[in-house]
């Protein structure tokens, strides 16, 4: 059931989004900014992008109920008009529809009606590489989630409230400016993932015996059976 958002308390408000603002999220970028700052190496910086993207997608997906919501409070609100003329940026600079955006999260693919994205971060060169994840690392969402957080742990006041619930709405439009921002780039984290030679070898062995008879299956009641379990 959506949240009526406007006329929740503040204790009712901090609850509701807790979960977005203390998502992993956050925790991978905090983790990108040391590696940064550490210099780190290629490899590190990109297994340290896994984690992030999929922290973003699992925030995307806490945004995705009350998305209509909020931009609808925002359009209807003369106090936020900064706020709605970000939003109409991010509208004119759109590529995808919103099942698009969806189904990019999902599987990693645009939909066909939508176009591919430019660029495939895997290719990149490693100079253009690391600008990317400083880019990233310091997108203003994080230094708004930041104030989200210290409000939250304010004292509860009508005045309070109303700043606490300002700061996220400020801060669900910087993640549309990074949603937007992310469109012209594919990355698939599973990508790359290859086995190494020894394993694929025992494997295609193993797939061999089976097919030729020489190993037969175990059936699944009997392993369940060895290691004590109900099937």
């Amino acid at each position: 059931m959506p949240h009526d958002i406007i006329s929740m308390t503040h204790a009712a408000f901090s609850t509701w989004l807790t979960p977005i603002i203390n998502c992993p999220f956050f925790e991978s970028r905090e983790r990108l900014v040391v590696l940064l700052a550490k210099n780190a190496d290629r490899d590190a910086l990109e297994a340290e992008l896994c984690e992030f993207y999929e922290g973003y997608c699992g925030l995307a997906f806490e945004l995705e109920e009350p998305e209509d919501q909020l931009l609808s409070i925002l359009r209807m609100c003369d106090t936020f008009a900064s706020l709605q003329a970000r939003i109409a940026a991010v509208k004119t600079m759109r590529k995808t529809s919103p099942a698009g955006r969806i189904a990019k999260r999902m599987s990693d693919l645009p939909l066909i009606t939508d176009p591919e994205p430019e660029i495939e971060v895997r290719e990149l060169p490693d100079d253009a590489f690391r600008r990317l994840m400083e880019t990233l690392a310091n997108w203003e969402l994080f230094a708004t989630r930041e104030r989200v957080v210290k409000l939250q742990k304010a004292l509860p006041s009508v005045k309070g409230t109303g700043r606490l619930k300002s700061a996220f709405f400020e801060f669900f439009v910087c993640y549309l400016e990074l949603e937007q921002f992310l469109e012209d780039y594919h990355y698939d984290p599973d990508e790359g993932l290859e086995l190494r030679p020894e394993v694929a070898e025992r494997l295609e062995h193993s797939v061999a015996e089976h097919e030729s008879g020489e190993v037969k299956a175990i059936p699944i009641e009997e392993v369940a059976k060895k290691l004590g379990l109900k099937w």
